[in-house]
């Protein structure tokens, strides 16, 4: 067993075969590839805001889960934004997203 890049555990052979990730944060990319594939770019911005918002709600349970996803997926598109130009309108909407998520507004500030 060794540490993955997003600080799991997991079998060194795993972790080398898919990219440094451990199998739980793999199982959600390979979901997340195909859930865009069948419904398109804007159902995933949706369906990854909605999860993301619901799994917010319980930080103390999933928190660290949460934050380590958020972190892959905005490494992941940053990445996909320098290689595929041509969706750089869709990746701006994921990117813009996973910031929100990760450092929420403050409303009381506009009062």
């Amino acid at each position: 067993m060794m540490k993955a890049r997003c600080g799991h555990s997991v079998e060194e052979d795993f972790a080398e075969a898919h990219s440094g990730l451990c199998r739980r944060c793999h199982s959600n990319f390979t979901f997340i590839s195909e859930l865009e594939s069948k419904y398109g770019e804007d159902a995933l911005v949706q369906y990854w805001y909605g999860m993301i918002l619901a799994r917010l709600s319980s930080v103390e349970e999933s928190g660290q889960g949460v934050n380590c996803l958020i972190d892959h997926l905005v490494e992941f598109y940053q990445k996909k934004l320098a290689v595929v130009p041509s969706r750089r309108k869709y990746i701006k909407k994921m990117l813009f997203m996973l910031d929100s998520l990760r450092y929420p507004v403050d409303l009381d500030a506009f009062k």
